[in-house]
């Protein structure tokens, strides 16, 4: 059984810088008692992480009463990969043609980091009290330094927006710097730059890199808390943001020397119980069976034949096109024998080439046939005529995922693939189904051999990786134990690729990225433009990291966003399998100031020195 070292303190647990819970009697945002004695220590800071963790498991709607932990799931729908729909909360960070500062995700992330920021100031400024070990103390400093760090990243990728002159550059923003405790009254400072704010990330890492008792990495002794390998891959980042390419790749190259490295089996098969303590597992967020410590990423991810799952995070069509052939040459519809028209078709008439075989030959129910004949109608009756295939439309379309990148297949479950997978023990007599398929128009659930149901979008992809689909794999839906990447190897790599390519070391960025396709199956490729090479970064990033939180920030760091998310568009929204975005379910909008985020509008009410972002409403 996994052992996950946590405790919850109510004091470590506040909410934005003026919410903090007044505990200490001279008014600070402190719980300096617990921290007196060794045994207190080690509570303290195993308390440190309480605040990643879900408290109601049931629900993963972005709601005001129940959301608690990371925020997951609103980084999953706002990157290119995944669409995330929630039953009765939108994602309005997309959705809202204005951009609202009093929106929850926007008010809920401020509020986590910052009770992070002040929890962690807490432990560097009591921690001495505590009469620790010198090894001890300078091992849990850090840990608290590197938190702190971690914490503020993630700030300023949200609020910071992008350096000053930076080519990339969009309205620069930065988010109030608190290092030290302070009291309520004390919260009224005004966003310091973006660039300050990575100075002082920077300054605390380096502490981390130069402290002789912060063990290199936490692959043994110590797994899941930080260390030396994570404080560089941090440091690096932040060089990163800061164009500092050079010093970025002398981080990024010390990942390795500290112990960590690219996982080397099968890609999907990191992401398992079995091996998620490899050397590819550099800051992992914790999770075990035990109530309290597991997740609920299950819940998310899948279908309903899949453990019950929600399917409220889906791929997106354009994920999945964006896929390169096996031979590494870019995928195209119009290419896959017999869809040779599909660029003669509108979005929504290329819905008839994923029907099911067998709708003019064989005998339907009437409930079936009236489905079958509103698709038809839907399509149009000449289109539908013209280019159905009554035996062989599913084979067709299958084409269209086979001869790809092996990722596809292995991150996503494709129309009419065969699929066995676990529902729950009233199903199929507790057995694994054997042989769903993804259909379309969904007609019948059944057991072996039936239609895969997703739930109330059935014509969309779904989601194998961190899918659970075995009965030994889960207790249940909410008791998920697959430790989840906050910073892994490839994550890390991969940045050291592009931090070469920015610093004209073509060679050793091709080779990373080789390294990186050759485990996953694909060709090498063999560029030598600076922007081809950068493109080819970004491709294995996209692919690899998917589900993992890091997308959303690349894009806006690439200055591509709009390009992947919104495929140029300024209005777009998610779309089936044939990509009829418009008007299909809900829309999302692009504006020029959405990112960086604002302060969230009630922040501002409490502390007038911060400022308000044009474009946004109050």
């Amino acid at each position: 059984m996994k052992k996950i070292v946590t405790i919850t303190l109510s004091a470590l647990l506040a909410v934005s810088c003026a919410d903090m819970l007044n505990i200490s009697p001279d008014n600070q945002i402190a719980s300096g008692n617990m921290w007196t004695t060794e045994s207190l220590a080690d509570k303290g800071m195993a308390g440190l992480y309480v605040n990643f963790y879900r408290k109601d498991l049931s629900r993963i709607q972005l709601r005001y009463n129940d959301f608690t932990g990371i925020n997951r799931q609103g980084w999953m729908g706002m990157d290119f990969a995944c669409d995330f729909v929630s039953d009765n909360y939108p994602l309005r960070a997309l959705s809202d043609a204005r951009k609202d500062a009093t929106e929850f995700v926007v008010w809920y992330e401020w509020k986590w980091a910052y009770t992070n920021v002040h929890a962690c100031n807490d432990a560097i400024a009591n921690l001495s009290r505590a009469g620790l070990p010198v090894a001890k103390y300078q091992r849990y400093l850090c840990e608290a330094k590197f938190l702190r760090a971690w914490t503020y990243t993630r700030l300023n990728e949200i609020f910071g927006g992008m350096p000053s002159g930076s080519p990339t550059h969009y309205t620069p923003g930065g988010v109030p710097l608190y290092l030290e405790v302070i009291s309520e009254d004390q919260c009224t400072r005004s966003q310091s730059s973006a660039e300050a704010v990575w100075k002082a990330i920077i300054d605390d890492l380096t502490d981390c890199i130069n402290n002789e008792y912060f063990p290199d990495n936490t692959l043994s002794a110590n797994y899941g808390r930080p260390s030396k390998g994570a404080a560089y891959a941090l440091r690096g980042k932040a060089y990163m943001y800061l164009e500092k390419y050079d010093l970025a790749a002398a981080d990024f190259e010390k990942v390795g020397t500290c112990g960590y490295s690219i996982f080397k089996g099968k890609y999907i098969d990191f992401f398992t119980e079995a091996n998620e303590k490899s050397s590819e597992m550099i800051y992992p967020l914790q999770f075990g069976e035990e109530a309290g410590y597991s997740d609920n990423l299950q819940l998310m991810i899948g279908g309903r034949d899949s453990w019950n799952s929600w399917s409220n995070a889906r791929p997106s069509s354009d994920f999945v096109n964006y896929f390169q052939n096996a031979d590494g040459t870019a995928f195209s519809w119009s290419k896959v024998p017999g869809l040779e028209d599909w660029d003669k078709l509108t979005p929504a008439q290329r819905e008839v080439f994923f029907l099911r075989d067998g709708i003019k030959s064989k005998t339907w129910s009437k409930a079936d046939k009236g489905t079958i004949d509103e698709r038809i109608a839907k399509i149009g009756k000449t289109v539908f005529d013209t280019y159905y295939l009554d035996n062989g439309n599913e084979a067709r379309i299958r084409k269209a995922y086979e001869n790809r990148d092996p990722r596809l297949k292995q991150i996503v479950l494709t129309p009419y693939e065969s699929f066995d997978t676990f529902k729950d023990p009233t199903d199929n007599g507790g057995k694994i189904q054997i042989g769903k398929q993804l259909r379309w128009p969904f007609l019948d659930e059944g057991d072996n051999g039936g239609d895969y149901y997703i739930g109330s979008f059935n014509n969309m992809y779904v989601f194998k990786k961190f899918n659970c689909t075995r009965p030994e794999d889960l207790t249940d839906r909410l008791r998920c134990k697959m430790d989840w990447p906050l910073i892994r190897y490839t994550d890390v790599y991969l940045m050291l690729a592009e931090a070469y390519a920015q610093t004209g070391q073509n060679t050793k960025a091709v080779a990373i990225v080789n390294e990186i396709r050759s485990r996953a199956g694909m060709p090498p490729v063999s560029v030598s433009d600076k922007e081809e090479l950068l493109e080819a970064v970004r491709y294995e990033r996209r692919i690899e990291l998917c589900l993992e939180g890091q997308n959303y920030f690349d894009e806006w760091r690439w200055g591509t966003y709009r390009r992947m998310k919104f495929q140029g568009r300024d209005v777009y929204g998610g779309s089936p399998w044939w990509g009829d975005w418009e008007g299909y379910k809900y829309n999302w909008y692009y504006t020029p100031d959405m990112y960086p985020w604002p302060a969230p509008s009630g922040e501002c009410q409490r502390n007038p020195n911060l400022k308000k972002k044009e474009g946004w409403a109050y």
